[in-house]
């Protein structure tokens, strides 16, 4: 600042000299201010004039923002715990970021000190490569990784927590992206990647899209957005940490081939609480009138069969079930050896308006199940549309889906 005065004043000496040196000194301070007003320090201007967004930007804008939002809420909140974390605040974690899959407290060495699933869900858990050391990397800092698990991928996010000052493990909050995407408005233009994988492709084929061909690892380190292109058109990314871990978030405008098959990845309930663990069968502890507390719902697309390999869960005799080609996605409400159980469950059930249904339905290993269920259709959408719905109930009851041989399902059923 110092040097613009003097410039200013040393301009209008310059200039007062050529004029005579007739100005007074009053006139030349004021000359003097209109000159460096002019010429050094001009007024700041701003343009109120909208700017015009390209169609990607636009679209990027809505669909990456809600998720963005979400994954920046989850971030904060699990960066301010640093302490072996309370019961309460693993239950009110799950209940806020109800996309999660669940959280475990872990140690370097492998031991759970807790974990909500108490099972971990249907996915096999590594925490390993949380615990590795990085160069450059702060001690107490969040850290991630991906991997993409044979049931779909899953994030794992970790916050390390100390005593007297001395790290004890993880904090471990881990999420399939595919839930995530139940903020997302448009989850089928939307594109997720991790530095070593494609977490979500939306419902573009990703080998036909720029996007494919990228060195992720080498691009993260040079870039945080950018346009790829090929001959179809053009694809716009950012990308975000979360932790050491970059995700990238890109979506396009132009038109590529597109498989809608890859959306029925997201035709599973919202994750919630009270629920248990989905199983390959129903075959579950006996449950009596309260519901479980301290177990989250796995997700469910995993239920899908390969299509030469249809085996349905339960039989309608003593002998395991055979393969078969005409199956239905039941809804079950409770899988009971005690029949008294499911007659409770079907009054409880008529009392919010359903008309239940009773299967007596044999597992693999020929023991008898009373199974409480309120649909079954071979459509899979209606299923899930169906949970969704019983959800929104507000019952607070257990639920399961189950895919069944529709003959069995048939023969069995006995409605109320």
């Amino acid at each position: 600042m110092r040097r613009l005065m003097t410039a200013a004043i040393l301009l209008a000496i310059s200039l007062s000299m050529v004029a005579g040196c007739k100005q007074t000194a009053k006139d030349l301070w004021k000359d003097t201010r209109k000159y460096y007003r002019e010429y050094l320090n001009t007024p700041a201007t701003l343009d109120f004039e909208p700017a015009d967004a390209e169609p990607v930007e636009e679209r990027l804008a809505t669909v990456y923002t809600p998720v963005g939002l979400a994954l920046e809420a989850f971030r904060r909140d699990l960066d301010n715990k640093d302490i072996m974390p309370e019961d309460e605040w693993i239950e009110g974690m799950l209940s806020k970021h109800s996309w999660l899959s669940g959280i475990t407290v872990v140690s370097p060495e492998g031991v759970i000190y807790k974990q909500r699933p108490e099972a971990g869900g249907l996915k096999a858990l590594d925490f390993t490569p949380l615990f590795s050391e990085e160069e450059q990397f702060g001690y107490r800092e969040l850290r991630a990784y991906s991997e993409n698990n044979p049931l779909g991928p899953e994030i794992y996010v970790g916050k390390p927590f100390f005593v007297d000052n001395d790290m004890k493990g993880l904090i471990v909050a881990h999420f399939d992206p595919r839930a995530l995407l139940s903020v997302c408005p448009d989850p089928a233009r939307l594109v997720i990647i991790s530095p070593t994988m494609t977490l979500w492709a939306g419902h573009y084929i990703m080998d036909t899209t720029p996007l494919d061909k990228v060195d992720w690892k080498t691009t993260l380190q040079k870039e945080t957005s950018a346009t790829f292109g090929n001959d179809l058109g053009e694809f716009l990314w950012v990308s975000k940490f979360i932790g050491n871990m970059p995700l990238v978030f890109a979506t396009t405008s132009s038109e590529f081939p597109i498989d809608e098959s890859q959306m029925d990845a997201l035709m599973v309930p919202e994750p919630m609480m009270d629920v248990p663990t989905v199983e390959a069968s129903p075959a579950q502890e006996e449950v009596a009138a309260a519901p479980m507390t301290d177990v989250t719902e796995a997700p469910l697309a995993a239920a899908v069969l390969p299509p030469d390999m249809k085996q349905p869960a339960l039989n309608d005799t003593p002998e395991p079930a055979k393969p078969t080609s005409d199956y239905v996605w039941s809804v079950q409400i409770g899988a009971f050896h005690n029949p008294e159980y499911a007659q409770d469950r079907i009054e409880l059930l008529q009392s919010f308006g359903y008309s239940p249904c009773l299967m007596d339905l044999y597992d693999k290993h020929g023991q008898l199940w009373h199974v409480v269920q309120i649909f079954d259709s071979p459509d899979k959408v209606a299923a899930f549309k169906e949970v969704r719905t019983f959800i929104k109930k507000g019952t607070g009851l257990d639920y399961n889906v189950e895919i069944l041989d529709a003959g069995v399902v048939s023969r069995r059923k006995k409605c109320f």
